[in-house]
């Protein structure tokens, strides 16, 4: 149907700090009371599958995603960088949580939300 359940994400990348986002992923209620958005605790448990980053990438070049020549190459080195930086993050609000983890990938995905649309294009990240 069209009927909107949840709050439009558009612009939501980078108004929480990464522990609000985790917060929420695993009880939605704390850092939204009354929401009816479902907990996911199991991305805290489940390991992050990166086995086919390479080819998803390269697919995404293929449909015309503006990525750096040989990008598929080492976006794995980024993904590993950024999950570091916010699992430190997490770590630093007494979060304890691997770098490796589906949340961690998560809350890396809901920070980039509409980000783009607030930066010059050549200012844009890979």
């Amino acid at each position: 149907g069209s009927k909107r359940t949840g709050p439009d994400l558009h612009r939501v990348g980078s108004k929480y700090p990464d522990s609000w986002h985790f917060n929420h992923m695993l009880d939605p209620t704390t850092m939204s009371p009354g929401s009816i958005m479902p907990p996911y605790p199991w991305m805290i448990e489940n390991e992050l599958d990166n086995s086919s980053l390479e080819a998803k990438i390269s697919a995404m070049i293929t449909l015309g995603v503006p990525y750096d020549k040989g990008y598929e190459k080492v976006a794995i080195v980024d993904l590993n960088e950024q999950a570091a930086s916010i699992a430190e993050n997490l770590k630093d609000a007494g979060i304890d949580v691997p770098a490796d983890r589906e949340i961690i990938a998560m809350i890396a995905y809901l920070q980039r939300l509409g980000t783009d649309i607030k930066i010059k294009p050549e200012q844009q990240i890979k």
